[in-house]
């Protein structure tokens, strides 16, 4: 018995001894977080829905891991968002937006400690678009869409292009379709993913090359872009019905996608319309409305300016005066104070033709820019590549390059050791080159290398025109099949009409990669030949999940829906748009995504050369 009585009273000191230095281990101050070591947010996937008229909410608690074991931390916590546009907390109450959904992290923060939580916000909303003019929107529109499609009645999406990869904020989207039946006079657009599910009810309106036109306004986008930013497709889908409820037919749905970020940065681009001048627009404003920034009825020059090149800090401007068998130089010094600063030829600089040149593309730094000019009689004038004076528009001669052949449209890469130029085969003018191939020279020392060919010349074909993406890492150029042999209008480098866009790394013997997803015809094209040229990208490279994506500007012929620029040898030339995965790209695959037109600029001119800037640089300062 004695012994029983020892060992059990051994065993209960020895458990108070275990029991007293647990507790030591946590402080008795329970604010105090400095052995917390992991955190556990509840709930930890949660789907809500929202509505524009109705936020959802969520009450989270957070426990904490010390070394006694887990308790509720909530009180201790600060909480936060991976996208803050979702919503916001008070506390430890989520509420979220009534603008837009999407998927997110929810973030807790305790002493140095994190955790996180899964939180999906489905976001519904009804848009009902009152007519211009003619029979208002039925009350209760969804009513009349109950039931089973008809295939007789079944509207057809034209526009946008099925797969096409949208930004936040370009903020306008038109959707243009066939209505599918004579009997269809009330549709009904919805815009479907795991996110969204908003939808729109509209008339037709007047009919537009045989079918409708339905502009998002920018709110009804935003809901649609902003839920879905970086994330799965959105599922486009029009039904067509009448006020009766007497049957609808259901279009076949197709998917578009919105990238993760926004585009930013500034973009210029050269227009036919006020006289041939010189356009910009800000894509970080909030209205993307363009402005006329130079022409000749503005700025007093005696004909067209264009071929305009822009400095990567959107600081310095040059162009040719004139174009082809001309190429007076324009150079603005400070976009800040543009008049004040414009050097030409036939104003400061007496005329002549030392300074000419026909295309331009500024070092990185900006302290340079790279030109051609080959319509001159002296073939070794011809045959360079003109350095200037980043800070006075005039040529460097002994830093110029001599070539053995006539170079065309340069392009400096953003790393600032490399220009890639057309290799002209067949001179005609600088504007209009022949059968080029594509060369680039390296820098070597304080000098540049030798040429490497990168694309060869073939007969029967035109290569020209190259662009680097903002990484360097390859660059895009246009193609052109010449059926009639090297030369003529068909070919010669302007606005060909076969001409299509190509990607290369800057290696001699790179693959040439066909980016046939952004070369692709619409559903209103009825030939290939779309006319894709003067690709240029923006300066930036953007977060896409775990990759990157990159934005090119082409002008084009293509039909944009159901609107018609004319002539595919011919007509007008639109800016359009499109996204590029360089990985796939570095992996010699077709990275690139069907294209959309630029909504902001004006249809009924052409628009040519979309050159990129980080910013917009205006006024002092």
């Amino acid at each position: 018995m004695t012994n029983l009585r020892t060992y059990v009273l051994l065993c209960v000191a020895i458990c108070f001894g275990c029991s007293s230095t647990l507790l030591d281990q946590d402080s008795t101050d329970p604010s105090d977080l400095s052995q917390l070591s992991s955190l556990r947010v509840e709930p930890a996937d949660v789907t809500l829905e929202a509505t524009d008229q109705q936020a959802a909410t969520q009450t989270y608690r957070v426990f904490g891991l010390f070394p006694s074991g887990e308790r509720e931390i909530t009180d201790q916590t600060n909480f936060g968002l991976e996208n803050a546009g979702v919503g916001s907390f008070a506390g430890s109450v989520f509420t979220s937006s009534t603008t837009q959904g999407g998927v997110t992290k929810v973030q807790a923060f305790a002493g140095s400690i994190s955790g996180s939580a899964r939180l999906t916000v489905r976001f519904t909303a009804t848009v009902i678009v009152p007519p211009v003019s003619g029979t208002p929107i039925p009350a209760g529109p969804d009513q009349k869409f109950q039931g089973t499609p008809q295939a007789s009645r079944a509207p057809q999406i034209v526009y946008p292009n099925s797969g096409v990869m949208l930004p936040p904020n370009i903020s306008r989207l038109e959707v243009h379709f066939k209505p599918g039946s004579a009997q269809n006079t009330l549709f009904q657009l919805r815009f479907v993913s795991k996110t969204t599910a908003v939808t729109t009810y509209t008339r037709c309106g007047a009919m537009v090359g045989g079918g409708c036109i339905f502009p998002l306004d920018p709110a009804t986008y935003a809901f649609v872009a902003n839920s879905n930013a970086g994330s799965d497709p959105v599922s486009v889908v029009v039904r067509g019905g009448d006020d009766n409820g007497s049957g609808f037919g259901e279009s076949a749905a197709i998917p578009i996608q919105f990238s993760q970020e926004p585009v930013s940065g500034g973009l210029y681009y050269w227009t036919t319309s006020n006289n041939t001048g010189i356009m910009r627009v800000d894509f970080g404003s909030a209205n993307l409305t363009p402005s006329l920034f130079l022409s000749p009825a503005q700025n007093g020059f005696p004909t067209c300016v264009g071929c305009h090149a822009i400095s990567r800090d959107g600081t310095k401007m040059v162009s040719s005066l004139g174009g082809q068998n001309d190429g007076r130089l324009v150079f603005i010094a400070d976009m800040r104070a543009p008049a004040a600063s414009l050097l030409t030829l036939n104003g400061t600089v007496p005329a002549s033709t030392a300074n000419q040149i026909q295309f331009a593309s500024f070092s990185p730094a900006g302290d340079r820019f790279v030109a051609n000019y080959g319509d001159t009689a002296t073939l070794a004038d011809r045959n360079k590549l003109w350095m200037h004076s980043g800070s006075t528009g005039l040529r460097i001669p002994s830093e110029s390059i001599q070539l053995t052949y006539e170079p065309d449209h340069p392009d400096w890469s953003p790393s600032g050791d490399t220009i890639a130029y057309s290799k002209v085969g067949i001179h005609q003018t600088s504007q209009r080159p022949f059968n080029c191939g594509i060369d680039m020279v390296k820098k070597s020392g304080t000098g540049w290398a030798q040429p490497t060919t990168v694309v060869p010349i073939v007969a029967g074909r035109n290569r020209y025109n190259p662009n680097f993406a903002p990484d360097s890492s390859f660059f895009i150029y246009s193609e052109s099949t010449c059926n009639a042999g090297n030369t003529g209008d068909e070919c010669d480098g302007d606005a060909d009409p076969s001409a299509k866009t190509f990607a290369a790394q800057p290696a001699a013997g790179a693959k040439l990669v066909a980016l046939a997803k952004a070369s692709a015809q619409g559903v209103m094209d009825t030939q290939a030949n779309l006319s894709d040229t003067y690709p240029r990208f923006s300066p930036f490279q953007q977060k896409q999940g775990n990759g990157r994506l990159f934005w090119v500007t082409i002008s084009s012929r293509r039909k944009a829906g159901l609107r018609d620029p004319g002539s595919y040898n011919g007509g007008l030339q639109w800016l359009w748009m499109f996204a590029v995965d360089p990985d796939k790209i570095a992996a010699g695959e077709d990275g690139s995504y069907p294209g959309f037109f630029l909504p902001f600029q004006d249809l009924s001119t052409s628009n040519h050369i979309g050159q990129w800037t980080q910013k917009v640089v205006v006024g002092p300062g």
